[in-house]
């Protein structure tokens, strides 16, 4: 796996030449060589851009996380390898015949995790509410039957933005909402990569079913690293963004950054956000071939690397 996460705002041509990606920028005629290997994820923020067949092939062969952006800051596309994993076809298998009982219990301990960090985040921020999210993560039921998820979100976005009027909605386009639907798309790209990886198929999901969304599995499994985005996108409106109303370069840059953060724990260990992803998407798959969320682990949050950062 690759560290860099290269970041493309301006116009430019990209190529592959001797193995390597080559990048020319009409602007100023300035060129840039990154050898495949060191590259983690790629993110397209403009689309003023020409690129090879052979480059798309090298970029999804090498296992290269790649995020188109479209105008409004949303993705247009994600670019990830189809599937090459040597048991392919038995891990389809896996989850085409997963028990309902498995799913049931996946997405119970998806959901407490979530709340859990959505607390953690609270908390960490000396905001009241965090007491009410930990007391709804103890009762989570099979399948969140009692609906806890939505019950933690009222509290937690009501609570966490300290704005009577704000609303988490996916198509709205004031600063807040962009730049958690910017880091979610990030995130989001960087988990279907490494599903893609694992041989598993992102359109079986745990939870979400819907007929449209080939990337089921993925927003499933990004649930407990939204909170990580939150806070983050918390802290750059206060600490750095502060009066900011639209996405600049330079949020975005930070935005993208947050996947190199060592800002993750898990497994006893810390370690960067895309590290976590990794190691999660692979124990998931694990527990999914045993049929069993026993040894399951999840994603916590770091806040010694927000603690060293903004404060």
């Amino acid at each position: 796996m690759g560290f860099k996460v290269v970041h493309l705002t301006r116009p430019c041509k990209i190529s592959i030449e001797s193995a390597n990606l080559h990048i020319k920028f009409y602007d100023d005629e300035s060129e840039v060589q990154l050898t495949l290997r060191d590259i983690d994820t790629l993110v397209f923020d403009n689309d003023k851009f020409s690129i090879t067949g052979k480059t798309l092939h090298y970029l999804a062969k090498h296992g290269i996380a790649t995020l188109f952006i479209d105008e409004s800051y949303h993705p247009s596309s994600i670019l990830i390898p189809y599937h090459q994993h040597s048991t392919m076809s038995e891990v389809a298998h896996a989850q085409i015949s997963l028990a309902e009982a498995f799913k049931a219990d996946a997405w119970q301990k998806i959901i407490k995790a979530k709340i859990v960090n959505q607390a953690n985040v609270l908390e960490y921020l000396n905001i009241e509410g965090n007491r009410e999210l930990y007391d709804l993560s103890y009762g989570v039921l099979s399948y969140d039957s009692n609906q806890d998820e939505a019950q933690a979100a009222r509290i937690y976005w009501k609570a966490l933005f300290r704005m009577e009027t704000f609303r988490r909605e996916q198509g709205s386009e004031d600063i807040i909402n962009v730049m958690l639907n910017y880091g979610y798309a990030i995130i989001r790209a960087s988990i279907a990569r490494e599903v893609s990886a694992s041989g598993m198929l992102s359109v079986f999901g745990i939870w979400h079913k819907n007929r449209y969304n080939a990337f089921a599995l993925v927003d499933d499994l990004m649930e407990p690293f939204r909170p990580i985005c939150d806070l983050y996108v918390k802290l750059l409106l206060n600490k750095k963004y502060y009066g900011a109303n639209n996405l600049s370069v330079n949020i975005k840059r930070d935005l993208v950054g947050l996947l190199n953060k060592e800002c993750v724990r898990i497994n006893n260990g810390t370690s960067t956000l895309t590290t976590a992803i990794t190691l999660f998407v692979r124990e998931y798959k694990k527990a999914m071939l045993i049929q069993s969320t026993k040894n399951l682990y999840f994603p916590g949050i770091e806040t010694l690397e927000f603690e060293d950062e903004f404060f």
